[in-house]
């Protein structure tokens, strides 16, 4: 369905216009919407592409809708990305999603481009992506199409020498902690980024289904687990000090040859490190403990050892202040209660542990894992390249 051309406005987003397209995504179905969309753009945002065939629907994504729109010879862009957000989980429909999840990752992508709010923070070779337009009645961006070229959860199934994988996990433990560190106690991002919905959603979607999942895996002491999983979900919901990505995993992260691309930051939020540090070594150790070859497996650990080692230098002096030991205590349990979703909980399909049964010797050694991380989280030596303990 298409809006007449009166309703249609102008949004300004930290100092960048954009135009509500001319459809109304609330009566159209994806399909639809797809249709709709790749004959809007041309017409209405960005007039110097010229669409060349039917929008191709990218799978993977599992909040949202995503679409490549290929231009014709000499159209500019040459392609572009189109997100729609649902009210609900793309790929599980049945489960409800506040939609201005969106707006954040357009405030993020406004926000680090020139004249925006972070456009001083600059770090060369890694970077968002560029927004050509956002529709938040609509809850639909347009934006660049960064490559043709593997994520990091399939360019760590490829050789490579130590040096290029090392140089990943400098790169972006530098970019996570400048982001920290630049955006530490700042007032005005964090008025910005103030995403408590989507914390909301991780406190009862996550934390509080970690006793369920430690059940399920036969681990002792389930309840304790759970009430220390609930209570530092509980935790995120009180006001932060630094702007974190939120969604810190393999597959937000593009590799162009030793330049990355961050994508997907509808999850970004004014909250505490320990979501991104915590995030990313969950996912960087299961790669290490069940990706399908050594290759995978040896080049996430040598990832998470040089991410960490970066992230504790780029902080410096301020480290304790910004990280320090609490930091590494809340990131030991949202690792634990990362891994027992991704093993045994919500996360599991489509994931390194889809089809194991949860008393699998593999699932087994992953749960207990995250079992000790969340009951004992200072004992454990995985956050050990932080080197914390000297504070």
């Amino acid at each position: 369905m298409k809006m007449n051309n009166q309703q249609k406005k102008i949004f300004t987003i930290d100092n960048h216009q954009h135009k509500q397209l001319n459809i109304d995504s609330s009566v159209l179905t994806p399909e639809q919407i797809g249709k709709e969309l790749f004959l809007e753009i041309a017409a209405n945002c960005l007039p110097e592409f010229i669409y060349d065939k039917k929008p191709i629907a990218l799978s993977g994504g599992l909040l949202n809708y995503v679409w490549r729109l290929n231009g014709k010879e000499g159209s500019s862009p040459q392609s572009l990305i189109v997100k729609w957000a649902p009210p609900y989980i793309a790929s599980s429909p049945e489960v409800p999603l506040d939609p201005d999840r969106i707006i954040f990752e357009a405030k993020a992508m406004s926000a680090f481009d020139s004249g925006g709010s972070l456009s001083n923070f600059m770090l060369d070779g890694v970077r968002l992506p560029v927004l050509f337009n956002f529709d938040p009645v609509n809850r639909i961006l347009l934006m660049e199409d960064v490559c043709d070229c593997s994520d990091l959860s399939a360019w760590i199934e490829e050789e490579h020498t130590i040096s290029e994988t090392k140089q990943i996990g400098n790169k972006l433990g530098k970019f996570i902690g400048q982001l920290h560190s630049v955006t530490f106690e700042n007032e005005e991002i964090a008025k910005q980024f103030n995403n408590k919905k989507i914390q909301k959603t991780r406190l009862e979607v996550l934390y509080k289904n970690v006793h369920n999942y430690a059940v399920k895996a036969g681990l002792k002491n389930s309840e304790d687990i759970g009430k220390i999983a609930s209570e530092y979900g509980e935790l995120l919901q009180k006001p932060g000090f630094v702007l974190i990505m939120g969604d810190l995993w393999l597959p937000s992260i593009f590799v162009m040859k030793q330049e990355l691309r961050i994508i997907d930051w509808e999850m970004t939020h004014y909250g505490r490190p320990s979501q991104d540090i915590g995030h990313f070594t969950a996912h960087l150790w299961m790669y290490s403990h069940n990706a399908k070859s050594e290759i995978a497996r040896s080049n996430a650990r040598q990832i998470l050892e040089e991410f960490l080692i970066s992230y504790r230098s780029q902080l410096g002096a301020r480290f304790s202040d910004v990280f320090g030991i609490e930091g590494v205590r809340e990131s030991a349990i949202h690792l634990g209660s990362e891994i027992l979703a991704r093993t045994v909980g919500i996360f599991q399909n489509g994931f390194l542990y889809e089809g194991l049964d949860p008393f699998d010797p593999i699932t087994q050694e992953a749960t207990e894992f995250a079992s000790a991380h969340i009951l004992e989280p200072l004992k454990s030596h995985t956050f050990d390249a932080l080197n914390w303990r000297q504070i």
